[in-house]
């Protein structure tokens, strides 16, 4: 490796493949006992032969279309599939080519069609991710992460203004669950060069989850999960985030929001827009609600030079979402770009990144929103056509996208970080309070005991 200010070398990140991405196993157990007595339906000679009872299933799949904004195909053809730059790998992909696609009886169904355009970043822009039959799945080839042998994510020459995105399709078969989102930052290292201050990687790339509609890109009107730096993000990812299966987006218009104001199980608070300059970490924002008074702390607050970005939280009443509008008028539509939450008590918010320079825009304002609990489900709403449980047979996607911007310098060279993600879910019939089951590898304790779930279906990760 050179020492020249314009030569960068970052190491592999990946996706690990302990258990297959796909996730088509089983997950949750379920079990029904029964008492029979003596009554005269069972012992008359009247008879009722052949008697079952089965358990249910609960099968979640995970389907994907990887891209990755990188190297040219000319030099770096062993980072894409054989469909070519941007695109890395898919599931299902019937031929190999790193395109989704699968056959039915009517032919081959694809992510877009690669021979409509010239240009395949444009095309791969305007394709999307493919539903499908639950019935369907067994007709699919095993997953592969080709031309990657270990991780859906290895890359070992990243460079500033490199960017990829995965859009994963969560699908439930059979019955009803909840769906967690997992991340965790396993492994870092310092490359060892001269202008470096540490293991800095994770610090410099930034990337976001959110929810997507299939088309692996992000957009204003799409609700986030969690945003800043992969840091950041893995760190709020690892306390295992519930997914909701139709979430409230309140904030993308311009028109004012007032006080009150009631979407869904979602009502909001004042906006705030005169404390920024001054947001330090153990700020209070006291509410009065109907007799109640609602506290929220700020946490932690994260900067850009002295300029607030962002800020953890927590509150002593469940928040669905909060809006957080960053850079000057114009820039961010109406409230600000939403984050939501599926009635939590802590989480994190930073700005929409600049597309200029790859950073996040300072604060201009934020607004918190509450959860209307008044629904006989103690602190978290469970509807079963909404909210937080997924139903079987519709696919919903999460997008999960990553860059490393372009004003990163030689500090970052031969750093590496790896990650783990996955996904877990569990049977929302008879479960209207479902237990984080993150929570107790993260050092919390699981009041409620074993939970009776087995976990599987991991995307387990390493980008190293």
């Amino acid at each position: 490796m050179t020492t020249e200010s314009n030569n960068y070398e970052t190491n592999a990140m990946g996706i690990s493949r302990r258990k297959v991405l796909a996730g088509l196993g089983m997950v949750g157990v379920a079990s029904a006992g029964a008492g029979f007595g003596t009554t005269a339906y069972f012992s008359d000679e009247e008879t009722f032969e052949g008697n079952t009872l089965t358990a249910g299933q609960l099968e979640l799949s995970v389907t994907w279309q990887q891209l990755y904004y990188g190297g040219p195909q000319s030099s770096r053809s062993q980072d894409y599939g054989t469909a070519m730059r941007p695109f890395v790998n898919a599931y299902p992909d019937h031929d190999g080519d790193g395109l989704q696609s699968f056959e039915r009886d009517d032919g081959v169904h694809e992510y877009v069609d690669l021979d409509g355009y010239e240009d395949h970043e444009q095309a791969a822009k305007e394709g999307r991710n493919l539903e499908f039959a639950c019935e369907e799945i067994a007709t699919f080839d095993e997953p592969s992460f080709a031309p990657n042998e270990e991780s859906l994510i290895e890359l070992d020459d990243v460079k500033p203004g490199d960017c990829g995105e995965i859009t994963f399709g969560t699908k439930l078969c059979d019955n009803p669950g909840y769906i967690w989102l997992h991340g965790v930052l396993t492994d870092e290292s310092d490359g060892g060069h001269a202008e470096s201050g540490g293991a800095e990687l994770a610090d410099k790339i930034v990337a976001r989850a959110w929810y997507d509609d299939g088309d692996n890109v992000f957009q204003e009107d799409e609700p986030q999960i969690a945003a800043g730096s992969l840091r950041e993000v893995l760190e709020e990812l690892n306390e295992g985030l519930l997914l909701q299966y139709d979430p409230v987006v309140i904030g993308e218009s311009e028109e004012e929001i007032e006080p009150g104001d009631l979407e869904g199980d979602c009502i909001a608070l004042p906006k705030e827009d005169d404390v920024i300059a001054n947001l330090a970490e153990g700020d209070e924002f006291t509410y009065d609600v109907d007799g109640e008074t609602i506290v929220i702390t700020i946490e932690e607050v994260f900067y850009k030079d002295d300029e607030p970005t962002g800020f953890s939280w927590s509150s002593n009443v469940p928040i669905c979402q909060v809006t957080l509008k960053g850079g000057p008028d114009g820039i961010a539509p109406g409230e600000g770009l939403p984050t939501v939450y599926p009635c939590a008590y802590e989480g994190t918010v930073n700005t929409e990144i600049n597309p200029n320079n790859n950073q996040p825009y300072g604060i201009s304002n934020f607004r918190f929103f509450y959860c209307d609990v008044d629904n006989g489900n103690g602190d978290i709403p469970v509807e079963e056509n909404g909210g937080l449980c997924f139903q079987p047979s519709n696919t919903r996607f999460i997008g999960f996208e990553w860059c490393l911007p372009t004003n990163v310098g030689n500090e970052v060279q031969g750093d590496s970080v790896s990650f783990d993600l996955s996904f877990y879910t569990e049977q929302c019939r008879h479960n209207p309070d479902p237990v984080n089951p993150f929570a107790e590898e993260n050092g919390n304790d699981d009041e409620n005991g074993d939970n009776g779930n087995e976990r599987d279906g991991d995307i387990d990760g390493d980008q190293s």
